[in-house]
């Protein structure tokens, strides 16, 4: 077992507890900017201690591209978040992975075959069996928009690890992420401060700053820190089980921190989702990295 991968999916699967927490204080935009100057900050540091280079020359044009899109991932997800569980959200952006292999078969015109499809199928039935809560002759779980906002925000993911996917080839994980968030916070941190002021971070509470801290310096730094080293030392494809861990932490962390409850459906959901990931991954396989959903 890789303590390094597992320090990753603790950090990323208590992020989503974090975010509801901090967002009892903070605009999903004021949330970003943020995470986005304590994770910056933190990932600055570690690249001097480790000696990196932070030369982007070669790919300047994708990482910018990369910035925006990756500001978009965030707010998108801390949107939905707004009205929906950080349970759902873990179990739902577990089904990136399909979306990464749908998007690269129409852009990239990689195989997308019968396994890919079959995951598609059990990955619906799953999203659906979490929204609807079992109430699925009602058809009031349509009109939950949280949970489709959240869904979206796998699409934005799988156009990030697209972008970013000939990025890593020449500019290291750990480099090239600073500059995607350096790049972002010269916009968003300025339009924050000028729309909301500094005084709403010194407005939070302890629970609202604890949060921000953790999202910023453990989910954006530390544990992509972490998630590079792990992936250095054991070949990709053994660490994909390591992000099944990751709305596990989220479940039963909500439940004890945040009083989520634990559901029969949410369990046949999250077996269902679990189910079309490993046949999409397993039997479907395009010779990708699995990557995090969450940085």
């Amino acid at each position: 077992m890789s303590i390094y991968l597992l320090i990753a999916v603790l950090f990323w699967g208590f992020s989503y507890i974090a975010i509801k927490v901090a967002l009892n204080y903070l605009t999903p935009v004021e949330m970003i900017a943020a995470r986005f100057v304590l994770g910056g900050t933190t990932l600055l540091f570690i690249i001097w201690f480790k000696g990196l280079s932070f030369n982007i020359k070669k790919q300047l044009r994708l990482i910018i591209i990369s910035a925006a899109i990756l500001f978009l991932h965030f707010w998108v997800m801390a949107t939905g978040m707004l009205t929906t569980t950080a349970t759902n959200t873990a179990w739902i952006l577990t089904t990136a992975p399909i979306f990464i292999a749908l998007l690269s078969f129409l852009i990239l015109k990689e195989p997308f075959g019968l396994y890919q499809i079959l995951g598609v199928i059990l990955a619906t039935i799953g999203v659906i069996f979490l929204v609807s809560k079992g109430e699925l002759g009602s058809l009031g779980w349509i009109s939950s928009t949280g949970d489709w906002i959240v869904l979206g925000s796998c699409l934005t993911w799988a156009f990030y690890t697209i972008v970013t996917r000939r990025i890593t080839r020449s500019v290291n994980p750990l480099a090239a992420t600073f500059w995607m968030i350096a790049i972002a916070g010269l916009v968003i941190v300025p339009y924050s401060l000028l729309r909301s002021g500094h005084q709403v971070y010194w407005r939070m509470q302890p629970d609202g700053i604890v949060a921000l801290v953790f999202l910023g310096v453990g989910c954006l730094a530390i544990s992509f820190w972490a998630w590079s080293e792990g992936l250095a030392r054991k070949p990709a494809g053994e660490v994909g089980i390591y992000l099944y861990l990751e709305p596990l932490f989220t479940m039963l962390g909500a439940a004890f921190l945040i009083q989520e409850p634990i559901t029969v459906w949410l369990i046949l959901g999250a077996l269902f989702i679990v189910a079309a990931v490993y046949v999409s991954e397993r039997f479907g396989k395009t010779g990708k990295s699995p990557s995090p959903v969450d940085v």
